[in-house]
């Protein structure tokens, strides 16, 4: 019976399938739909975030790159990440295009930056890609 329900469970983690964008399709990738800074698109409605998407793919690096949406102190902040890079959270950004300052933050409220940019604190949307 236990075999079973181990089967069983196994079986429906990998039926699950994640909805994916044709890579040669014409469409570009529609980046996750989300309502934040009084938009419901991001990645296609803020033009600065729209360029760092397009010079990521000029540089054919969108299988290496991650844009996260966390809150910092109440605001939504949009994180660039490529994975050579040594750090996760360095490169970010608030809804206006400005970057995002560490050095005004005390030390517990980078802790929980660093906590939502590593998705340990469960606050964490991967906006692109998709």
């Amino acid at each position: 019976m236990r075999a079973f329900l181990i089967l069983i469970v196994v079986l429906f983690a990998f039926s699950c399938k994640k909805d994916s964008v044709n890579a040669d399709s014409k469409d570009e990738a529609k980046g996750a739909k989300v309502d934040v800074c009084d938009i419901k698109d991001p990645v296609n409605e803020l033009p600065w975030l729209k360029k760092i998407i397009e010079d990521v793919k000029a540089k054919k690096e969108q299988n290496i790159t991650t844009i996260t949406l966390v809150e910092v102190k109440g605001r939504p902040v949009f994180n660039y990440y490529v994975s050579y890079m040594s750090c996760i959270g360095c490169i970010s950004y608030f809804c206006d295009g400005s970057r995002l300052d560490m050095s005004s933050y005390s030390q517990e409220e980078l802790r929980e930056y660093q906590d939502n940019i590593w998705g340990t604190g469960g606050k964490r949307k991967v906006i692109w890609p998709e």
